[in-house]
Formats: C-alpha cells, sequence, structure tokens
C-alpha cells in the first residue's frame, strides 16, 4: 500500500489516499507527478532513484529528494490544474502548505534555496527548483535538485512552470524504520564496502552524490559537451551556465554547436549568447526541433531502475537479484517479484 498526495492547485486544496495494487495514477489534464520507489527512505545505499513524468513523458534523477519524500510519508506527489499565481509547496509530514513565491521567480536555485530556508527559519530542507529557463518556457529546461542532479529535460521542468511551480520543498525527517534492521545493516555496510573498492574510484566526482552513498558518481555531461568540439574550459562554462538557468547542458551544447555551423561563426561571449537564446527563444528555438522529448514514460526501465535502485549496483556486480530480495524483505516484512 502507497501512499498519494494529491495537490490541486487551481483551488489550492490537498488531499492524501492509499494507493492498492488495482489503483491507477490520473494522468490526465496535463497532471505532473513524483514517484519516490517503495523501498526508499530506508537508507539503503544506491537506492534513491526518483521518477517524474506525465502523461507523454518520464524522467529520473538520483540524489536526495526520494528518500525524504518517503521520510515525509508520501510514494507519489500528484499536482493537478495551475495556479494562478507562482506558488512552491511546503511538506512537512501531514502539514501541507501552499506558499506563495512570486519573490522566487526569476531567482536561480541557490539563491531560491537560500530565500525558503530563510523564511522558513530552519536549515533541514529539501528542495526541487526551477530556474529561469524554465520560467521563459524554454523546452529543454530543467527541474534542479541538490548537488548538480536534475532531470526533466524532456518538457517537464516547462511543465512545472507552466503550473506555475517554483519550488517542492521538503523537510527533512528521520529514516524510516525497516522490518529487520539488522539484515539491512548487513546488506547495506556490504554494498557500502564494494562501491569504496579502488577500482570503482573513477566512477565517482566530488560534487555530485546520493542520499546514503559513500561517494559520488561522476558527472558524463563534460565529455559529451566536448564531444561537441568546445574546449575543456567551454564544456565547463556551459555546464555551469545551464545549471544557473536550469538548462540542460547537452541539448544546449548541441544547439550552441548547430548555430555555429549553421552560419560559419564562433561565439565571442558564451554566456551572453545564451542569455540570449533564453530571452529570445522563439527566434532560437530552430536550433533545438525535437529536442525536449528525449525519454518517453512507455520506455523500458531496467527492473532495478523501477524499484528505484542505482543501475550502477547491477553493472558493476556489486547487487544481485538475490541481494534485492533480501533487502526488499528485510524493509517490508514480505517478498516482492523482483
Amino acid at each position: 500500500m502507497r501512499k498519494i498526495l494529491y495537490i490541486n492547485l487551481k483551488n489550492e486544496k490537498v488531499k492524501s489516499v492509499h494507493q492498492y495494487d488495482e489503483h491507477k495514477i490520473n494522468l490526465s489534464n496535463n497532471n505532473l507527478v513524483f514517484e519516490a520507489p517503495s523501498l526508499a527512505g530506508y537508507g539503503v545505499v544506491g537506492l534513491n532513484k526518483l521518477k517524474v513524468y506525465d502523461k507523454n513523458s518520464l524522467s529520473q534523477t538520483g540524489g536526495h529528494f526520494a528518500h525524504f519524500m518517503k521520510c515525509n510519508g508520501y510514494d507519489f506527489l500528484v499536482f493537478e490544474g495551475e495556479s494562478d499565481t507562482p506558488i512552491y509547496l511546503y511538506i512537512d509530514k501531514e502539514s501541507v502548505k501552499i506558499k506563495e513565491a512570486s519573490h522566487l521567480i526569476d531567482k536561480d536555485y541557490d539563491k531560491v534555496v537560500e530565500s525558503i530556508k530563510e523564511e522558513l527559519s530552519t536549515n533541514e530542507l529539501e528542495i526541487a527548483s526551477i530556474g529561469l529557463a524554465s520560467v521563459k518556457k524554454i523546452d529543454f529546461s530543467k527541474i534542479i535538485f541538490r548537488n548538480n542532479k536534475s532531470c526533466g529535460k524532456n518538457g517537464l521542468g516547462k511543465l512545472m512552470a507552466d503550473k506555475n511551480i517554483k519550488a517542492i520543498v521538503l523537510k527533512k525527517q528521520e529514516n524510516l524504520i525497516p522490518y529487520d534492521i539488522s539484515t539491512l545493516k548487513k546488506y547495506n555496510d556490504s554494498i557500502a564496502r564494494k562501491i569504496t573498492n579502488k577500482s570503482n574510484i573513477n566512477w565517482y566526482d566530488e560534487n555530485n552524490t546520493c542520499y546514503g552513498c559513500c561517494l559520488n558518481c561522476k558527472n558524463t555531461s563534460l565529455s559529451k559537451i566536448k564531444g561537441y568540439g568546445f574546449s575543456e574550459k567551454e564544456a565547463s562554462d556551459i555546464n555551469n551556465i545551464s545549471n544557473f538557468y536550469g538548462l540542460d547542458s547537452i541539448t544546449l551544447a548541441r544547439g550552441i554547436d548547430t548555430y555555429k555551423k549553421t552560419f560559419d561563426t564562433e561565439i565571442v561571449d558564451l554566456e551572453n549568447f545564451i542569455e540570449d537564446i533564453i530571452n529570445n527563444y522563439s527566434y532560437y528555438k530552430p536550433l533545438f526541433i525535437n529536442e525536449g522529448k528525449f525519454f518517453k514514460k512507455n520506455k523500458t526501465l531496467q527492473e532495478c531502475e523501477k524499484l528505484g535502485f542505482c543501475k550502477l549496483l547491477m553493472e558493476k556486480d556489486i547487487l544481485n537479484d538475490k541481494d534485492k530480495k533480501i533487502l526488499a524483505k528485510s524493509i517490508l516484512g514480505v517478498s516482492i517479484a523482483i
């Protein structure tokens, strides 16, 4: 049984219901859904995949958000309708508040986090937000989380802006209590030992971490950006500017490369050029035609991803199907199909 929080943005009413197997999430009318794995919230290493989707598109990210969603008691957040004014949602377990956010609308992620922490008088928050690119309705804008995590480049960042949601804010809570804490601890320790094996150190980057994980997955964006002919510095600049405005950096790099080749020119001031793309997107949009629909909801996910596990755990032989079954039973107290 899983718990759904419905947020009607039009009339500002919220309700929670419990989902049974036969219950289907309502995806009509462009509802936006955040879904945490059923096994999240217990601090399992590598089990933090958040799914964000509407009726057409699906995106995923790691990080901390799914963990604290579950620690607050929710498996799904379903946003219905559109707000008339910018808002942010604040969740502290059963206390759910819709707050005015007009003063945050043009702020970048770091400024949003700073402002909301000051407003709520606490640093114990986990926050998802959109940047100026989403507000400007850029098709490949994204939803931003802390530690360089993001998702939604396939139109979901733009949808969040269409609904006038500037941010979703979770109060940090204690971990959920598993059915068999000793078995869970044993497997968690085993996963951590395998991950920290020196032979695996090359997948990691100090600025990119998920909840409960002892090391940090390497960001592959820079190598992909450099694949379009950009230097190390240019790739880093594109990545940093993209994170500031809430753009997908790889799509942006591809569009800039198309512009350079089409007009046989070089970009003298990269930051100003990207700002111009954001402020005059209708002019530049042909550069990004067909972008924004990369990852459809009907795409087949690996079985491990459906459960919320990081696929690297399987690819690196850190976790097998038997381990997953034992972990699931230690959390829920019952066996589940894997």
